[in-house]
């Protein structure tokens, strides 16, 4: 039960930090929690791919110089790219059908590249991979920390969509603009702590 409650408690210090997945799960979440929901379940399933990859040590050419600068530079442009679809303007309408008929699939793999392109996810996973290692039951720490960042996703997308009616629209562009650079804060900060050890 200890490993367990340790996986919940690890889940919890990896999604409650508002980084890039939680920005954008909030700014989905004002308009459609299907589409937010989507987004943080595909962030969620790369992070079960890197954890289930470096557990069995298929990735140890993630240590290569290489590649990370080059995950960096495409974490970047993808971030930029989020951050500049959030400058959209809000139109005027139904919130709660303003992203209804959008495909959640793109929104999944929206998700699913933003965490898979960020070379600090994959380090972070690589020490959870190693504590995994030192458990007598690792299982109960993995189904801990699943379990904790699935109640997260949904917990936010869930509460933050409900209480979409207490946003106007004015507020609303105002947490786009605000997301949009935050997103481009995260961007910036990859490449200058990869190249220059800022």
């Amino acid at each position: 039960m200890n490993d367990l409650f340790d996986g919940i408690l690890l889940g919890l210090g990896v999604c409650v930090p508002f980084g890039p997945v939680n920005i954008l799960i909030l700014s989905y979440a004002l308009k459609s929690f299907k589409n937010a929901f989507a987004l943080g379940f595909g962030a969620f399933v790369a992070d079960l791919l890197y954890l289930s990859l470096l557990s069995f040590s298929v990735l140890e050419f993630i240590k290569n110089d290489l590649f990370l600068n080059i995950l960096s530079i495409f974490g970047f442009i993808f971030l930029s790219y989020l951050a500049f679809l959030m400058l959209k303007p809000v139109k005027d309408i139904n919130l709660h059908k303003n992203l209804e008929n959008t495909n959640i699939f793109s929104n999944f793999i929206k998700g699913f590249l933003l965490n898979l392109a960020n070379p600090y996810v994959i380090t972070f996973w690589l020490s959870v991979a190693t504590m995994l290692s030192t458990k007598q039951n690792p299982i109960y720490l993995f189904l801990g920390l699943s379990v904790s960042i699935l109640i997260w996703i949904f917990s936010l997308s869930f509460f933050v969509y409900k209480y979409t009616n207490l946003f106007s629209i004015k507020v609303l562009k105002i947490i786009n603009i605000i997301s949009a650079f935050i997103l481009e804060y995260f961007a910036i900060m990859l490449v200058l702590r990869r190249f220059y050890d800022f």
